[in-house]
């Protein structure tokens, strides 16, 4: 075991690959070199963006399809699985003579979005329908979870499952009083096969650190501008809620952060913004973070 124990793993959906800001994948890797991390999972690469990103980080990556891909820095393996291309998968070695872990970087289903009924007041019954989408998805990457463990032979093989889940924490979203109550079936299922979810292990107060990271520049009211054009939709207000998720199973969480972006001078526990310009929705080419979603960071150590 290597005297250093402990990596850093980042989930970000980088937004169309960067082309909604100008200059979005040299963004990408000026963020990604303030804030290094050993393992890094992306959604909407859009094809390119990992591609291009890992050379310039020294990392290698796992991108079988268009969406979702995994870098490291670290010795990295990519999986084929059944899950493409919402979902990418890699056996990693984070440290030089670390155990592996098995990544997944996922981009759950977008549409129906179902906070747009369940904030109308239609009920869990509407809810779970909109939901089976990515329920469906996320028991496909558990059964691939554990043929892979199955396969690669390794006792108590750590496991991540992170990225863009498109629904909201049931713990999250009961906090909000002025929510219904609605539980939500994809991450509540990651929690039953025994994952953490590690911001929350961290930060468990969802008041002093409701972590939103959907969307720090969507405005509030709209304008003409639909960042999920769908039916369902509440007139007015966005709601904005922590979407983006690192799950951990056989792994010690030693810390996690929110890094991003904040267009309204946004202060709450577990966030850390990255500086330099952030506007709304129309006008955020000239911004220097390059997405609409937050980035999420763990800080893990292994167990002896």
């Amino acid at each position: 075991m290597p005297a250093e124990t402990t990596f850093t793993l980042q989930t970000w959906n980088v937004w169309y690959g960067g082309r909604e800001v100008d200059f979005g994948q040299e963004k990408q890797y000026a963020i990604a070199a303030q804030f290094p991390a050993d393992v890094l999972a992306l959604q909407e690469c859009w094809g390119s963006a990992a591609e291009n990103l890992a050379p310039k980080l020294l990392a290698d990556h796992a991108q079988r399809g268009w969406d979702t891909a995994v870098l490291s820095t670290g010795q990295l393996t990519p999986v084929d699985t059944s899950t493409l291309p919402y979902a990418q998968a890699a056996l990693v070695r984070p440290l030089p003579d670390s155990p592996r872990i098995l990544v997944w970087s996922v981009h759950l289903a977008p549409y129906p979005y179902a906070v747009y009924r369940a904030l109308q007041g239609e009920g869990q019954e509407v809810a779970d329908a909109e939901e089976a989408p990515r329920l469906q998805q996320i028991e496909e990457i558990l059964s691939e979870t554990a043929r892979i463990s199955a396969e690669v032979d390794e006792e108590d093989l750590p496991v991540v499952i992170c990225g863009d889940f498109n629904t909201p924490s049931t713990g999250d979203w009961a906090a909000r009083t002025d929510r219904p109550d609605i539980a939500w079936r994809s991450p509540d299922a990651l929690l039953a096969a025994g994952f953490t979810d590690t911001f929350r292990a961290i930060h468990p107060d969802p008041v002093a650190a409701p972590a939103d990271t959907w969307s720090p520049i969507e405005p509030l009211t709209h304008a003409g501008h639909e960042e999920k054009p769908e039916p369902g939709r509440t007139d007015g207000a966005e709601p904005r809620d922590r979407i983006d998720f690192i799950f951990s199973r056989g792994l010690d969480i030693v810390d996690s952060v929110m890094r991003g972006c904040s267009a309204e001078g946004l202060t709450e526990d577990g966030f850390v913004d990255v500086g330099g310009r952030c506007e709304l929705i129309p006008n955020q080419r000239q911004n220097r973070f390059p997405s609409d979603h937050q980035l999420v960071e763990t800080s893990f150590a292994f167990r002896s």
